[in-house]
């Protein structure tokens, strides 16, 4: 059996991506540095952010719907995610660290370990 190795593009697949990356570094210098994930696939990029205060900082200037934010909560993490577009470019809003009370960590939620709206 032969080995194919996948194509995966090119470099230049995700100028926009980059494009709209650096447009963002430079229309929110001040805004504390996320941790940045492009996907190989050219199709977006993520922003992380190691703390809720950070993640709602950006969620701000970004001009995310609070009511669009979503907690999601497993064994081992608990976090908050937005989604939405930069230039044209899809993108993921994350925020880490959110802390829980026991009865909070617990709690049963929508589908077991999933994504529930968050208040």
């Amino acid at each position: 059996m032969a080995f194919t190795v996948p194509n995966p593009g090119r470099t230049s697949e995700d100028a926009p991506v980059f494009e709209a990356l650096m447009a963002l570094a430079a229309e929110f210098a001040e805004l504390p540095r996320p941790y940045i994930v492009v996907h190989s696939t050219g199709a977006g990029f993520v922003l992380q952010l190691m703390h809720p205060s950070l993640f709602e900082a950006w969620r701000e200037a970004l001009r995310l719907p609070a009511d669009k934010v979503q907690l999601h909560v497993t064994a081992n993490s608990t976090w908050l995610s937005s989604w939405g577009r930069f230039r044209g470019v899809a993108f993921e809003l994350t925020g880490h660290g959110v802390p829980l009370l026991a009865e909070q960590a617990e709690a049963p939620r929508v589908a077991a370990e999933s994504s529930a709206v968050a208040a």
